[in-house]
């Protein structure tokens, strides 16, 4: 997979002198973009590449991107000649990267001023750490923070904390990481790159393999902002029927091997595994019937609308 992406981008590998390579993945979010870039290129931290990866984005993301690459030379605009996903175009975009560090940004969260800088400062405090990421707000359509998510972790701790007291204890197969972080380029060799096997929730499988060999950093202070579904629609929303088997069979790999030379444990956790599947499907099977009903209600009630109006 890596050693296809690295033939076909050739001498395009290791630009750049900064210590931060950006990478800054897109897809058809023209109108959100210079939002998105203008608060990258303002962060108090100026040393940094920014690369902007499109995926093949059949709207105006070509003209926003060269207007701005124009403007400010830290920019560099790469189009995909056709649609990758996001797990190699990230991998593409990182290997085309010469930063030290790799920050990975979205195209429609929020950033403050100083995430580059508060990131890469805990990096450099911790050598052994293969990524940072921190905790997020969740934003509403007017942009006013409604939740914080958070985790209880210490600035600093071995990936295995990560792994057993966060990651393994979710029934949700869910993940703490929302797929934006400022990660080690010497990790990201050291995977392989993220696996394009787990499309969209490639990032999962990556962070849970670096948190296997690697420590985590974390920043408890809400720097990124989520911005709410109605503003940025999610643009690759799977069924929940083609979800489901691929986090378990991903969350599954992650518990045997991290248990792999702990035998009674890794008999344990593959109780807790399969149990976790149960209940995850039955919650699934509840809202599904939950929004069932809601809709035959719906239905229903306006069906006895028309007639009444009908008489």
């Amino acid at each position: 997979m890596i050693e296809t992406l690295k033939q076909t981008l050739g001498n395009q590998t290791g630009h750049g002198l900064a210590s931060v390579s950006v990478v800054l993945v897109t897809y058809n979010r023209a109108r959100l973009l210079d939002r998105t870039i203008d608060l990258v290129l303002r962060q108090t931290m100026g040393d940094f590449e920014l690369i902007v990866a499109d995926d093949a984005s059949p709207d105006e993301t070509a003209e926003v991107c060269r207007r701005w690459a124009h403007a400010d030379h830290r920019l560099r605009y790469e189009r995909r000649t056709h649609n990758l996903g996001i797990p190699q175009n990230l991998n593409a975009a990182i290997l085309a990267s010469g930063g030290k560090y790799v920050a990975i940004l979205h195209d429609d969260d929020v950033y403050s001023p100083d995430l580059l800088e508060k990131w890469k400062a805990c990096l450099h405090e911790h050598p052994r750490a293969a990524f940072v990421f921190n905790a997020y707000r969740a934003l509403d359509a007017q942009g006013r923070a409604r939740k914080i998510y958070s985790e209880a972790l210490p600035r600093c701790s071995p990936g295995s904390y990560l792994l057993e007291n966060i990651f393994f204890k979710r029934w949700n197969f869910s993940s703490p990481v929302f797929g934006t972080v400022m990660m080690r380029r010497s990790a990201f060799d050291h995977a392989g790159g993220f696996d394009a096997h787990f499309g969209y929730w490639a990032d999962v499988d990556m962070w849970m393999r670096l948190a296997e060999d690697f420590d985590v950093c974390y920043i408890n202070e809400p720097l990124i902002g989520v911005t709410d579904r109605h503003i940025a629609p999610h643009q690759f929303e799977d069924a929940n029927h083609l979800i489901q088997p691929l986090m378990e069979r991903m969350f599954w790999q992650a518990r045997m091997r991290h248990f792999r030379k702990r035998p009674v444990r890794r008999s344990a956790e593959a109780l807790r595994h399969c149990s976790f599947i149960v209940a995850n499907r039955a919650w699934q099977f509840a809202l599904s019937m939950h929004r069932y009903s809601r809709s035959f209600k719906s239905f229903a009630s306006t069906a006895h609308s028309t007639q009444t109006e009908a008489r």
